[in-house]
């Protein structure tokens, strides 16, 4: 069976190899590289473990043909010339952050893309007259696409575990929703909370601590 890895298996990897300076200080980097990934997944060297797990990156590329073309990542939003080494370079370690949180939350903030159409769903939604269950429904769903955006900066940043939780995001957005969504805003205060001042009104993300 074709072994897929995951972030969490490199990492393994990297961190076993560093510890295996002290048992075979004898070996250079690649070799102890080689060895943990052995033990760990049983790979025949560090190269298989990389090239698998590029392919397991590369996976979510939309890269058009024809020179100047700019790939696509639908995993991670990034885009880049990827004839570029350093675009390439760019382009893993952007993808590994996004996998990271992913691997360890279970969560994945939407792509730009996704983001625009859960907040265009959402705005139809909540300004509907449908029941009052349904158009709070929009207002969430609004609230998510604004919540992914603030995420997704605080992982690029490297301040996601700072980050707060949908519900406490939805808290601290509720002083803006009250000018945008008068009608909504009492129910989803008295479901979520209200926390004013740590959001800037007019504005939807997180503060970078």
């Amino acid at each position: 069976m074709h072994y897929t890895p995951t972030f969490v298996d490199v990492q393994s990897v990297k961190r076993l190899a560093k510890q295996h300076k002290q048992s075979h200080p004898e070996l250079p980097h690649g070799k102890r590289l080689d060895l943990a990934t052995a033990e760990l997944l049983g790979l025949r060297n560090y190269h298989e473990l990389n090239r698998r797990f590029q392919a397991v990156i590369d996976q979510y590329l939309d890269s058009p043909s024809g020179s100047n073309a700019v790939a696509h990542c639908l995993y991670c939003d990034f885009r880049f010339a990827a004839d570029l080494k350093e675009d390439q370079r760019e382009h893993r370690e952007i993808h590994e952050r996004v996998m990271e949180v992913h691997e360890i939350t279970g969560y994945r903030p939407g792509t730009y893309v996704e983001r625009e159409i859960l907040k265009q769903d959402g705005h139809t939604k909540a300004h509907s007259v449908g029941p009052l269950e349904d158009r709070i429904e929009g207002a969430l769903m609004v609230l998510r696409g604004w919540f992914d955006r603030s995420y997704r900066n605080a992982i690029d940043e490297g301040q996601w575990r700072k980050h707060p939780s949908f519900e406490a995001y939805v808290a601290m957005m509720v002083p803006y929703i009250e000018g945008l969504l008068p009608e909504l805003a009492p129910s989803l205060a008295q479901r979520y909370g209200r926390t004013p001042g740590v959001i800037a009104h007019g504005q939807t993300c997180w503060p970078l601590q």
